[in-house]
C-alpha cells in the first residue's frame, strides 16, 4: 500500500547492502537501546529524556568489518546510519572522500531529505559498530510529531551545513 509523501511504502525494491537489516520498534528479539547511547547523537542534540525514550526503539546495533559498504551514492535510502565507534569513509563516485569517526555521527542522512537517495557512498574503513533506524515509522514520526520533527531536522541541517564546509575546506 502506498501513502503519498512517504518514500517507503512506494512499490520499490528494497535493496540491503548489509545482511540482518530489522525493522524496530515491536521486534521482541530486539532489545532496546538505552537512551544514554542516543543521548549525543548530533540530529538528537537538545532533546530531552522523553524524547530519547521515543526515539530509542527504533534504533538497533551493527557491527560491521572494515571493508563493508554501508550505502551506496544514487541508492535508495532506507536506513540513517549512527557511528558509536570505528571509522567510516564518505565517498563520492568523482572520486572524492573524506572520513568520519567519532560517537554520534551520523550517515546516510538522505533517509529523512526527498527524494531519499543517497548522496555519497559510505564504506567502513575499520571494524565499526552503529546504530541503524531502519524503520519507515521513524520517517512518519519526525513528520507528524512537529517539534520533535522540527528539531531533528534543524540539527540535521547544522550537521550538513558544518560538512560541507569542512568539505570545501579540505578541497
Amino acid at each position: 500500500m502506498d501513502i503519498p509523501g512517504n518514500p517507503f511504502t512506494q512499490n520499490l525494491p528494497m535493496i540491503y547492502i548489509l545482511r540482518g537489516a530489522k525493522n524496530p520498534p515491536g521486534k521482541k528479539e530486539e532489545k532496546m537501546v538505552p537512551i544514554e547511547r542516543i543521548r549525543n547523537v548530533e540530529i538528537f542534540q537538545g532533546l530531552g529524556d522523553e524524547d530519547l525514550k521515543v526515539i530509542s526503539p527504533y534504533c538497533h546495533e551493527e557491527k560491521v568489518p572494515s571493508g563493508a559498504v554501508l550505502c551506496a551514492e544514487g541508492e535508495r535510502a532506507d536506513r540513517l546510519f549512527i557511528l558509536e565507534d570505528g571509522k567510516v569513509a564518505i565517498q563520492f563516485k568523482k572520486g572524492v572522500s573524506f572520513e568520519i569517526q567519532g560517537p554520534g555521527k551520523i550517515l546516510g542522512w538522505s533517509f529523512l531529505v526527498p527524494p531519499n537517495r543517497y548522496t555519497a557512498s559510505a564504506v567502513a574503513v575499520a571494524p565499526s559498530r552503529l546504530l541503524v533506524i531502519t524503520s519507515p515509522n521513524f520517517y512518519d514520526l519526525v513528520h507528524k510529531d512537529s517539534r520533535l520533527g522540527l528539531k531533528i531536522m534543524d540539527n540535521l541541517s547544522q550537521v550538513v551545513s558544518a560538512r560541507l564546509k569542512t568539505f570545501v575546506e579540505i578541497h
